[in-house]
């Protein structure tokens, strides 16, 4: 199993088509059985967004990036762990307190789609690490313009949830995205960052 350059361009483009087409986005996305394997094997292309943020983090913790992005290894674990996590955690919530939901076709569907949404996400709060990062924006900008990213993000989340389990399914994207704004934050206190 492996990612083809046309199915991250394709799958990416289909993430992003959620929030302007809603369901008929979908098929975009390769919701196959391998598709759902593949949707994790695309974490690998959150390095460049996880570069970006622990840039930002190492300077928010006073740590100077000139001596290495690396140089403080527990910092760049924290950073990576929480990426990966804030996408993960959200599935096993709705595993937790929905399981009935979990055993749909429809659950694989959200899986695959919020993995990919996640990596856009990602890419999207980097913009502002980025900018801040290279000192190119003051400590009070960055938070307004990581706002402004951070809108987005919920709103590209709430689509992914309203596309994949419809407004038949009374409830659900809504809940997603506050429970996925709280796991955020838990996240981000558990490792510790900002």
């Amino acid at each position: 199993m492996r990612l083809a350059a046309d199915d991250v361009a394709r799958s990416l483009r289909g993430s992003w088509h959620l929030m302007t087409r809603g369901a008929e986005a979908l098929p975009e996305l390769d919701l196959t059985r391998d598709g759902f394997w593949r949707s994790f094997l695309a974490f690998a292309l959150m390095l460049p967004a996880t570069v970006a943020i622990l840039a930002a983090v190492r300077l928010v913790a006073g740590l100077p990036n000139s001596a290495g992005l690396f140089a403080a290894p527990t910092l760049a674990l924290s950073v990576i762990a929480a990426m990966a996590l804030t996408i993960l955690a959200v599935p096993a919530l709705l595993i937790v307190l929905r399981p009935e939901l979990a055993q749909s076709p429809r659950f694989t569907s959200f899986v695959i789609a919020w993995n990919w949404a996640g990596i856009v996400s990602a890419s999207l709060m980097a913009v502002p690490a980025a900018i801040f990062a290279i000192g190119w924006a003051p400590p009070k900008l960055a938070i307004v313009q990581s706002l402004f990213f951070a809108a987005i993000v919920l709103r590209l989340r709430y689509c992914v949830a309203r596309a994949v389990f419809g407004p038949e399914v009374r409830g659900v994207a809504l809940p997603l995205v506050a429970a996925s704004l709280v796991l955020d934050y838990g996240v981000t206190r558990l490792f510790g960052l900002f």
